[in-house]
C-alpha cells in the first residue's frame, strides 16, 4: 500500500568549490517569508489542531529555534533539498504518504534542515560530529507552532536516533515504518564529518512521538 513512503528519504551532500564551506544538500537562494499564521477554527476542541503548514519549531535542550519555508522541502534527484541554510523545510507530495503536522495527521511529519561545516546552518545543533554522538536524547522534547494551532503548540518527545549511512537510509523499515505511522515526525539532517575534506556519507535522523497540545506558554517556558 505504501510503495513509495521511503523513496523520498535520502539527503545528498554538494561540496563547494572552495575549503572550508560545506553543507548538507543543494543550497538555493533566500527562503521567502513566512505566512502570518491563520486563527484555529473556532469549533476546534483545546486538544485538537487541524492539519496545517508549520510556521516554526524549538527543541529546548539544545536551544535550536526554526522558521519554516514557506514551501514545500524542494526535492530532486532522489534527494529532499532545503532552499536555504537558515530554515527548515517540511516535505510532502501528491505521490508521498507524508503529512503535514496536526494532530489528526494520517503518516509521517517529514522536516529537514541543512547541517554545514564552515557556515552556520539550521540543524547544526541536532548532531555533533567532534565527539560523533546526536545532541538530543529520548525523552526530549520538541515544539512546533502552525497556521492552524494559534499560540498553541503540537508537543513532541524524541523515541529514537539513527545515523544511517545515506545509501541506506531510504530502506530503513525501523525509521520509516511499513505502513501509516500517525503522530510520527522525522527530523533529517546531514552529519558533517570532523575532517572537513571528507564527504558527508550519514544523516542524524531523530524519531519523535505527538504528545499533545500546549499553551504558547509552556512551550516558551521550555525553550
Amino acid at each position: 500500500m505504501y510503495p513509495l513512503r521511503r523513496a523520498a528519504a535520502v539527503l545528498v551532500v554538494l561540496l563547494i568549490g572552495f575549503a572550508g564551506l560545506r553543507a548538507c544538500g543543494i543550497i538555493g537562494g533566500k527562503g521567502e517569508e513566512q505566512e502570518v499564521a491563520s486563527p484555529p477554527s473556532s469549533s476546534q476542541a483545546a486538544d485538537q489542531v487541524a492539519v496545517s503548514r508549520p510556521i516554526e519549531m524549538t527543541i529546548p535542550k539544545v536551544g535550536l529555534h526554526a522558521k519554516f519555508e514557506k514551501n514545500n522541502c524542494l526535492f530532486k534527484d532522489g534527494s529532499i533539498d532545503p532552499s536555504t541554510l537558515s530554515e527548515a523545510c517540511v516535505y510532502t507530495a501528491d505521490d508521498r504518504p507524508y503529512s503535514l503536522p496536526g494532530t489528526d495527521a494520517s503518516d509521517i511529519v517529514v522536516v529537514a534542515g541543512h547541517a554545514a561545516a564552515g557556515v552556520p546552518a539550521i540543524f547544526d545543533k541536532l548532531y555533533d560530529p567532534s565527539n560523533e554522538h546526536h545532541t538530543v536524547a529520548v525523552g526530549d522534547e520538541l515544539y512546533i507552532r502552525t497556521e492552524q494551532s494559534g499560540d498553541r503548540w503540537l508537543k513532541y518527545e524524541a523515541t529514537d536516533l539513527h545515523e544511517p549511512e545515506k545509501t541506506a537510509l531510504a530502506q530503513s523499515q525501523e525509521i520509516w515504518g511499513s505502513g501509516p505511522m500517525p503522530g510520527r515526525l522525522l527530523t533529517l539532517t546531514c552529519i558533517q564529518p570532523a575532517n572537513p575534506f571528507a564527504p558527508s556519507v550519514k544523516n542524524a535522523v531523530i524519531g519523535w512521538q505527538l504528545q499533545g497540545v500546549v499553551s504558547g506558554e509552556e512551550a516558551q517556558l521550555n525553550g
